[in-house]
């Protein structure tokens, strides 16, 4: 029998990397990929307990941390989208641009916040948030004219402008939410996770699983929700992995999770049932 108690534990570690993924999601829907995720989680991370702080207001804390990850995208848009300026150096750039920003707002002494305790109504209302978002992307996607904009502007940039889609423009909001859900799900790494501190490396490289989730998932909303909530229930059993003298095995399991999905993403999109996002 299934307990309970565990999948609500799994998806406490999971939350992060769903938020993360379903942001990615829609900028590689849309024909881009932000390698930046991982500094954005750790700058909302930082953000977020320097106004919880100052305030004594976590969820002043959890909005900041949400317009900071709305404000770091603007750093990969401007030379992506206008300047045309390659992608992938960008994000990297980004990453570890984000880590210093994270650092330095850290630095001011700003390290210990009060947090959001599993179980309580902010935590509750997040969590049923993070649930309910694929429902809303599949709906999204599939079931209106902004989803079919989205995806043909992901699979044929050039025939998406010839018909005259706002490419440019959507791609923009697509990167402006991603950014924002990677801010939010930094502060929660902090506020939750961490009971409310801030420390370097904060985000453990979970930014790259949620990068990961997204094509373990095959770029659709309830796919990408079920790899990370899948990634989710290793990071949750990772102690108990440990205990059988596998503590190697556990620390690298998700990310040999994410290799081997590239591998069989890399595979199925030799068929022409399917056609994932022209990005790969």
């Amino acid at each position: 029998m299934v307990d309970l108690s565990l999948l609500l534990r799994v998806l406490s570690n999971a939350i992060p990397i769903m938020l993360s993924a379903y942001g990615e999601l829609l900028v590689e829907r849309s024909g881009r990929v932000n390698l930046g995720v991982d500094g954005i989680m750790a700058l909302g991370a930082s953000m977020s307990v320097l106004v919880s702080a100052i305030t004594g207001n976590t969820m002043l804390g959890l909005i900041s941390g949400l317009a900071t990850g709305l404000a770091a995208s603007i750093l990969y848009i401007i030379p992506v989208i206008v300047f045309r300026v390659d992608q992938v150096a960008t994000g990297l750039l980004l990453v570890f641009l984000a880590w210093g920003l994270a650092d330095l707002i850290a630095s001011i002494g700003y390290r210990v916040s009060p947090s959001i305790p599993i179980g309580s109504l902010q935590y509750n209302i997040l969590a049923l948030i993070t649930v309910i978002i694929p429902l809303i992307l599949w709906l999204l996607m599939y079931k209106t004219w902004i989803g079919v904009e989205i995806r043909a502007i992901g699979y044929n940039e050039i025939l998406a402008r010839e018909r005259g889609l706002r490419v440019d423009t959507i791609r923009a909001i697509m990167l402006l939410i991603g950014g924002a859900l990677a801010g939010l799900s930094g502060s929660y790494m902090a506020l939750t996770l961490y009971n409310g501190k801030y420390f370097t490396g904060i985000t453990g490289g979970w930014g790259w699983l949620a990068i990961g989730s997204v094509i373990l998932g095959y770029w659709h909303p309830v796919g990408v929700a079920v790899a990370a909530y899948s990634i989710g229930l290793i990071l949750t059993l990772r102690p108990y992995l440990e205990a059988m003298g596998l503590g190697p095995l556990s620390i690298s399991t998700p990310y040999i999770m994410v290799i081997l999905s590239l591998i069989i993403a890399a595979y199925i999109s030799r068929s022409p049932r399917f056609k994932p996002p022209r990005i790969l």
